[in-house]
């Protein structure tokens, strides 16, 4: 997804990124420290944004951690003591309100001697451009239509649903990365050429952890602005008019010297700063290229995908010799590449999850899980004696646990029950679990929390006397590192990652068999709960990732791979 690119005669008036990113920024930022339990790096901020899936596409700069600070900075200088954030020592933030809660503990220190050491001040700019409105439709209108995780591709009732006069509305961009009761209508196509698909590589997805996202991407396209809805394209509200739009902007045949003579002469080291024009090639076609809809892609599994809705489309292109000398067009893409559909597989985890769901649907035949293992650090693997297991509900770490226990014969401590008995609270199944995840915030949040249960994790260690250990279930990176801090480093954590719509198949099996009424909606209840916010973030600790993306039959085919290779530095 790629912002409008302004066209301007002046650099000075290039579009300040206060406008469109000031308040995403801030929003992350406040985010990210409620859930933190400790003052974090600006760079932290933004590595658990990006996780979660906080940031919009085009909020993102080359260096976003320094944009993040300044916007911190800046919000703590110009509002003084009303600032919801607060430095704690050079280079780490928190909330205000915390630290505030705090100062009735001793030895606390307080605000206003932190916010005196600010130093880090964005730089004020004077012109400004609008901001791009955007198509949205309001939650009253999509609530019963987009109930389902995924794509559906009975694409024309749901839109003719969400597209009604009276449901739509027409705002700020930057207001409407803010809202919780809105969907924001963005445009994702697929680009085929007879049996060959083209895919690209996102520069900035380099920086989220890739078991997280990866880094192939075959969706061009936006978000749906005011600027689409013209007389030609007022029956779809100017869908398909985004679609293509978004193609001549992120797409790009090269300038040929007729089209401009003497373009390469003119062009200065300074002209990337300036916006692209497209060429008459490129606008000719991919104005006229046939577009089909193939369905209504809705993802609640993250924040930003709660408030977005996708229309897909395929752009259907003829005359492959010319089609081949294509080229990126947007400086966010990294690199383009073709897939021949008639012969290629490809591993879906190099993919990122809304692309995952397009293979899944569109491709299937074509897509694989191959290996399913990344090793990172063997020599690691082969001394510690604690391995954790670490990964979102769902994913599959329980069942991972256990058959590393089971078949390498080392002893399995569950976290979960252990857990329960230093809180001293009855069992999940009686108190129901989001109860239970309730009570574990509450207890891992307070002073100790954390020492405690890593203290209790190293008793029970101690009680099998055992050689190597299994521990399944940690969800935050305190108890992870007062763990390893305990057993001298001698900590290894195996992440297993799976794509949402996956684990709530594999919840729903595990947990709720027979219960026709539990919903996509209850499952992420329970999945985005404050108590499993840090979760992600302890992939970024991981010896070992383990990529869950086919079920549970393909998944146990991956651990077998999985138990080879630790009996095999196990002996070493």
């Amino acid at each position: 997804m790629h912002g409008n690119e302004m066209h301007t005669d002046a650099l000075h008036n290039q579009p300040d990124e206060h406008v469109e990113g000031e308040q995403t920024y801030l929003r992350v930022a406040e985010i990210v420290l409620a859930d933190a339990l400790q003052p974090l790096k600006a760079r932290e901020i933004v590595d658990r944004g990006i996780e979660r899936g906080l940031f919009g596409d085009h909020v993102l700069s080359r260096t976003p951690e320094k944009s993040m600070q300044a916007r911190l900075s800046t919000d703590i200088l110009n509002k003084a003591g009303q600032s919801k954030f607060i430095r704690t020592q050079r280079g780490r933030f928190t909330l205000r309100s915390k630290l505030l809660n705090a100062e009735q503990a001793p030895d606390t220190s307080q605000p206003q001697q932190s916010v005196a050491h600010s130093e880090y001040v964005a730089e004020r700019r004077v012109f400004r451009i609008p901001s791009e409105e955007v198509l949205c439709v309001g939650e009253h209108a999509f609530k019963d239509v987009l109930t389902f995780q995924g794509i559906d591709t009975d694409a024309n009732p749901i839109l003719r649903q969400l597209l009604k006069q009276e449901s739509i509305s027409y705002v700020s961009r930057s207001e409407a990365e803010l809202r919780n009761d809105a969907k924001q209508f963005i445009t994702y196509v697929l680009v085929q050429c007879g049996q060959r698909l083209l895919f690209f590589r996102r520069s900035y997805l380099s920086r989220a952890a890739e078991f997280l996202r990866g880094s192939k991407c075959f969706g061009f396209g936006g978000h749906v602005s005011a600027a689409d809805a013209d007389i030609l394209s007022l029956g779809d509200r100017g869908l398909e008019a985004c679609a293509r739009r978004e193609l001549i902007e992120e797409l790009q045949f090269p300038i040929a010297e007729r089209e401009n003579p003497g373009a390469q002469a003119h062009l200065t080291e300074n002209t990337s700063a300036l916006p692209r024009v497209p060429t008459r090639a490129t606008v000719r076609l991919f104005q006229t290229v046939p577009l089909e809809r193939l369905g209504i892609l809705n993802d609640d599994s993250s924040e930003v995908g709660r408030r977005h809705v996708a229309v897909v489309y395929r752009a259907w292109l003829q005359d492959w010799n010319t089609i081949r000398l294509l080229q990126k067009g947007d400086s966010s893409i990294k690199g383009l590449g073709w897939i021949d559909l008639s012969k290629d597989k490809v591993d879906i985890s190099d993919f990122e999850y809304w692309s995952q769901l397009c293979l899944r649907k569109f491709y299937p035949s074509t897509a694989v899980a191959k290996s399913g293992v990344r090793i990172l650090n063997r020599a690691k693997l082969a001394s510690d004696r604690i391995i954790v297991v670490a990964g979102r509900i769902g994913s599959g770490k329980t069942e991972t646990a256990g058959y590393l226990s089971a078949k390498l014969d080392y002893p399995l401590i569950r976290s979960g029950p252990l857990l329960r008995e230093v809180m001293g609270t009855p069992p999940m199944n009686e108190i129901g679990r989001r109860e239970f995840q309730a009570r574990a915030l509450e207890f891992i949040r307070a002073d100790g929390g954390p020492e405690r249960l890593a203290a209790a994790i190293e008793a029970r260690v101690a009680q099998v006397e055992a050689g190597r250990c299994v521990i399944d279930g940690l969800r935050h990176l305190s108890t992870y590192e007062n763990l390893s801090a305990r057993f001298g480093g001698g900590v290894s954590l195996i992440f297993v990652q799976t794509p949402p719509d996956v684990a709530y198949d594999m919840y729903r099996t595990r947990e709720v068999q027979g219960t026709l009424t539990f919903s996509y909606r209850d499952f992420l209840e329970i999945y985005d709960a404050p108590v499993e916010a840090e979760v992600p973030s302890l992939g970024r600790k991981a010896q070992v990732y383990i990529y869950n993306s086919f079920g549970i039959e393909a998944f146990r085919r991956t651990l077998d791979e999985v138990k080879s290779a630790l009996e095999g530095r196990a002996k070493a």
